[in-house]
């Protein structure tokens, strides 16, 4: 986790840089001369099934923009919905596989579930250390941060000063009953990752302080949705006054000119980094193209349109490039135990829906 956060904050100096130095190229080719110098490659040709969890914008660039544009003859068929869903799926499905990859959502405790074929890309040596591939499933492709959202209009709306939202202390505000979205963090990720935040930065995930304070939120009447997207969504609707939820998507809305209708509060108390992955499903039927796929978003190339984007890149040597993310020095990161996370999901979730149920 430290080396997460530590590079994180080397890429507002790398931003500074990138108009004097370009990184060294990695090798994203199949076979010799089957790209054009374009980088165009035609030679590849069949189906990709994939399981994603992003958000349109970033499916869009990754996949539409990206992938397509360089292998034009692929043709992909796609599977939206959260990550816990999509895992679900893929167990019901092991025996006969009907997806080829997970195209983001997954987490180290993700990695032993027995769902995924063994792949390490060959543009994996390209990654910093601390976004390598080091359990034989998962490739690193995004950095994600937890973040409120806020509905401006709404908050006013119901007697509350926006900007009197400045973390998770200001959500016990007893205005903001009945007026708050979380996802379900047994099915969504970006949820899970909230609630890992939430107890790190609440005294940690054993005390009875954080768990009190996991309580206390949820007798304020959060609203546990079933899906990341319904609860940027929903906000951004004017549905409900403040999400619980995670960067990109927010920081599309303000880099699409939202900013005087949403903000983006990185809690006080602090946000933590989580790296997100793609990984190819055991026994995919389309599993050179699932191999190639892999190669891709580990690519330079595409790690360069993350850059570009409103999702922080899993290779921190490259400079984040889009304007409208917040420096990360400007942010107060805490450290995460994902070996805990992972080896304790289960009592962590347990634990989460014993709350839960007491106040519906």
């Amino acid at each position: 986790m430290k080396k997460i956060i530590a590079a994180l904050l080397v890429i507002s100096t790398l931003f500074t840089l990138f108009a004097c130095k370009k990184a060294d190229k990695p090798d994203t080719t199949t076979e010799p001369g089957t790209k054009s110098e374009s980088g165009v490659d035609t030679s590849v040709s069949g189906t990709l099934v994939i399981y994603t969890t992003t958000y349109d914008i970033e499916y869009k660039l990754i996949i539409e923009e990206g992938f397509l544009k360089k292998y034009p003859n692929v043709k992909v068929e796609s599977v939206q919905a959260g990550a816990g869903e999509l895992k679900t799926r893929i167990k019901s499905e092991i025996e006969n596989p009907q997806g080829d990859v997970m195209f983001g959502g997954l987490a180290y405790s993700d990695a032993d579930l027995g769902i995924w074929e063994k792949y390490v890309s060959k543009n994996d040596v390209t990654m910093p250390d601390s976004a390598k591939n080091t359990t034989g499933y998962l490739t690193w492709t995004t950095i994600q941060l937890e973040n409120l959202l806020v509905n401006i209009d709404a908050a006013k709306a119901a007697g509350i000063d926006p900007d009197s939202i400045t973390g998770f202390d200001s959500l016990l505000d007893p205005k903001l009953k009945g007026k708050i979205i979380w996802a379900d963090p047994s099915a969504s990720s970006s949820a899970w990752n909230m609630l890992a935040t939430i107890l790190v930065t609440k005294g940690g995930y054993e005390s009875k302080e954080a768990w009190d304070y996991v309580d206390k939120l949820l007798a304020n009447g959060v609203v546990v949705g079933n899906s990341s997207s319904s609860c940027y969504k929903s906000v951004y609707e004017g549905e409900y006054v403040v999400g619980l939820t995670y960067e990109a998507p927010c920081v599309s809305y303000i880099e699409g000119g939202e900013g005087d209708k949403v903000k983006i509060v990185y809690m006080e108390e602090g946000t933590s980094a989580f790296p997100f992955a793609s990984a190819i499903i055991k026994g995919a039927k389309n599993m050179e193209i699932a191999k190639l796929f892999i190669d891709y978003v580990a690519s330079e190339e595409a790690q360069k349109l993350w850059a570009s984007s409103t999702a922080r890149q899993a290779n921190t040597k490259l400079p984040t490039t889009n304007q409208y993310l917040t420096d990360v020095s400007k942010i107060k990161i805490v450290e995460s135990d994902h070996q805990y996370l992972k080896d304790n999901r289960d009592k962590i979730l347990e634990k989460f829906q014993e709350i839960f149920v007491k106040h519906q």
